[in-house]
């Protein structure tokens, strides 16, 4: 089997970077990584899910089979009995096929269990286990199971006493009994276990078995915050069945291994009215996406993409479906060439699914032969995938007056309207009381250069009540920005402000930095951390406080007069009016006394105008076109 090797030499160095910066006594500023309190994904599913008791017990028949990708974060609750582990794309690396189930230290719903215990003892954290199994069968049937495991994956790793555990079902004595058992260690390849079944206490109806893993926290008295979540294993391809042997290693299926990925170069997304400048030029050739052979056997494999505008319901088979042999135990990659007729003007937004199938034989699992993801083109720009699997920030001695910076280019000239940030809720939510700024910075040859913008008042990390869910931090007043700039804060504590970190995701050029007082420095965490600067629209632009209506201008684009109109208000009187071109410099100020204003001085361009009518601003944009 061909192995991503950079993708896992770059989690096991990922492993080495956690150990630098997690030192008991912290003394000096420095960057820090953290794992997460808890689960936010599974929190937010089972919040909004009604848990349903079976209407009785469930008996399974053989064969059962279970490589996770037919669900997400519940197991299939036709063959598992419990919802502890927690079914994912995005743990794993090198899986079997798309989806695992992960065992580590929080429950179903996210949280850190109440009966957690802290480093060097452990704990009994997860369980993934089976319904009752109808196993009536003779030991000469030869009943094995068999399953993959892989320690750490994109998580934190295990240590030597935090184990992951087999057991069986007695079903007389009602008693579970240990049938396996490994110590935990770092990253490594899938490894598979194969298990006989023999003892006839066993060979019964009834029979059950379940993975459990046993965990610790992090012991940090000085940190509270290292207490996340910690420990992760994944598993992957279960079977049990009869008629197998020892050397009944191999799984007849050709799958995904991964989720579709972005169209764009380098982001998830981008605001849809910039997409036009930045189609030519941020925008994949190819579709790529990597499949696995897990038979013994050559096999000929169709692919094929389908698109779906999800707002028009109008679907695009780009190209025709291509076939491929693929030898066995290897993985390739598919590049789908694609185009599509993206129309810019037909909607303030884009939403596109982007389905990609592969047509195997009849008794390949079909679960695993489509994934599918929706393209979003919204208001904002997007490096992170909405996930974040660790924590980001910086703290220590000297860390007060530290700064954060994520590089963002922007395609045309725009009025930057705020920040959407995902902050990770932490032990005690400590970091709701810690405070910072928000900062937007030019660029000096590759890193940040002048302040542009800086927040007035000092702000504190706020939670999202669902799911991965981006809170809206909007600026003062609308900021022009144009080419290269950089979103970020100042902390005015040496505290940790724990964003999230998307290991998942990072762009190929530097885009993160940060400065403890003796300049920039380019970061060295395995992510990006989850910032989006989100460009000023009307119906969404959000201030601390309420916004009034904008101004209505025309004509817009305009050459040499303009005329104002505030709904409802008279423009006569206090009013006053500014003009700033996309550098922040002020071009235009005035009273006005009638709603005509001459603009005639303005060269060609996008500006911003603001009108001053007593406490009250207004915002809008201008176009001049000469």
């Amino acid at each position: 089997m061909m192995s991503q090797k950079g993708d896992m030499n770059r989690i096991a160095g990922f492993l080495i970077i956690v150990m630098i910066i997690f030192p008991q006594a912290e003394i000096f500023a420095q960057e820090v990584i953290l794992p997460l309190p808890g689960n936010p994904v599974a929190k937010d599913y089972y919040q909004n899910k009604t848990l349903k008791k079976s209407s009785g017990e469930i008996i399974v028949e053989l064969p059962v089979t279970d490589d996770f990708s037919a669900s997400l974060v519940e197991p299939d609750q036709h063959i598992w009995s419990d919802r502890h582990a927690f079914i994912n794309h995005s743990l794993s690396v090198n899986p079997l096929t798309i989806g695992v189930a992960t065992l580590d230290a929080v429950d179903y719903d996210g949280s850190i269990y109440p009966h957690a215990v802290f480093d060097p003892n452990t704990f009994i954290a997860d369980y993934l286990t089976s319904h009752p199994i109808n196993l009536n069968y003779p030991a000469s049937d030869s009943v094995y199971l068999s399953f993959f495991y892989q320690p750490q994956g994109r998580g934190e790793p295990p240590e030597p006493k935090d184990s992951l555990i087999v057991q069986f079902y007695n079903v007389e004595s009602g008693k579970w009994n240990t049938v396996w058992q490994i110590p935990g260690t770092t990253l490594h390849d899938f490894k598979q276990v194969m298990i006989a079944v023999t003892d006839t206490i066993y060979l019964q109806n009834g029979f059950r078995f379940r993975f459990k893993n046993l965990a610790s926290l992090a012991q940090s008295n000085d940190y509270p915050d290292f207490r996340g979540n910690v420990d992760h294993w994944n598993i992957d391809y279960v079977k049990l069945d009869r008629l197998r042997s020892i050397h009944d290693t191999i799984h007849r299926d050709v799958a995904f291994t991964e989720p579709v990925p972005s169209i764009l170069k380098n982001l998830e997304s981008l605001p849809w009215k910039h997409f036009q400048a930045a189609y030519n030029t941020s925008l994949k050739p190819l579709l790529s996406i990597r499949y696995q052979n897990n038979d013994t056997i050559t096999r000929n494999v169709t692919r094929s993409l389908h698109i779906r505008d999800l707002l028009s319901n109008v679907s695009v088979e780009p190209g025709q479906p291509t076939a491929q042999d693929l030898p066995p135990q290897e993985d390739t990659v598919v590049s789908f060439s694609y185009v599509y007729p993206f129309d810019f003007d037909k909607n303030d937004r884009g939403l596109f699914k982007f389905t990609a199938s592969l047509r195997t034989d009849i008794f390949d699992n079909k679960n695993n032969d489509t994934v599918s993801r929706i393209q979003v083109f919204k208001d904002y720009y997007a490096y992170d995938d909405g996930t974040a699997e660790f924590g980001y920030g910086i703290r220590g001695q000297g860390s007060k007056q530290g700064k954060v910076a994520l590089k963002y280019n922007f395609f045309q000239p725009d009025l930057l309207a705020g920040i959407d940030a995902y902050f990770n809720q932490i032990y005690d939510s400590l970091n709701l009381y810690y405070y910072f700024r928000w900062m937007v910075w030019d660029d000096n040859q590759g890193i940040p250069g002048s302040v542009i913008y800086e927040d007035s008042n000092s702000r504190r990390p706020v939670y999202s009540d669902s799911l991965n869910s981006f809170i809206r931090f909007g600026f003062s007043e609308p900021v022009p920005v144009s080419g290269t700039i950089y979103v970020g804060w100042v902390q005015t504590n040496e505290y940790l402000l724990n964003i999230g970190l998307d290991i998942n995701s990072k762009p190929s050029y530097p885009a993160l930095f940060y400065n403890i007082g003796s300049g920039w420095n380019s970061s060295i965490a395995p992510g990006i951390i989850m910032l989006r600067p989100y460009i000023y629209t009307d119906p969404s632009y959000t201030r601390s406080v309420e916004t009034p209506d904008p101004p209505i201008i025309f004509p817009n684009p305009a050459k040499e007069i303009i005329y104002l109109d505030l709904p409802e208000r008279n423009l006569s009187g206090n009013t006053f009016v500014e003009i700033f071109d996309l550098n922040g410099r002020l071009v235009l100020k005035r009273e006005l006394s009638g709603p005509e204003i001459n603009v005639s001085s303005l060269e060609t361009g996008l500006y911003l105008i603001r009108l001053h009518q007593g406490t009250e601003l207004f915002y809008s944009k201008l176009l001049i076109s000469k």
